[in-house]
């Protein structure tokens, strides 16, 4: 079994723009304080990347 992983997404919108909202989320909307906007909140799942090089990156000047 294994375990999903989700990052909490809120976004300001004008009413009648469209979100890239996956389908099974639940979003929150929600009043704004800057006008004509709202702020639509949701779950978005994301798949973790294993590295198998754990070693100390060296950066370049």
């Amino acid at each position: 079994m294994s375990a999903q992983n989700y990052k909490l997404v809120t976004e300001l919108v004008r009413p009648g723009d469209h979100l890239d909202c996956p389908r099974d989320s639940q979003p929150v909307v929600e009043p704004s304080a800057r006008p004509g906007f709202l702020r639509v909140t949701y779950l978005k799942p994301v798949t973790r990347v294993p590295f198998e090089d754990d070693s100390p990156v060296t950066y370049v000047d």
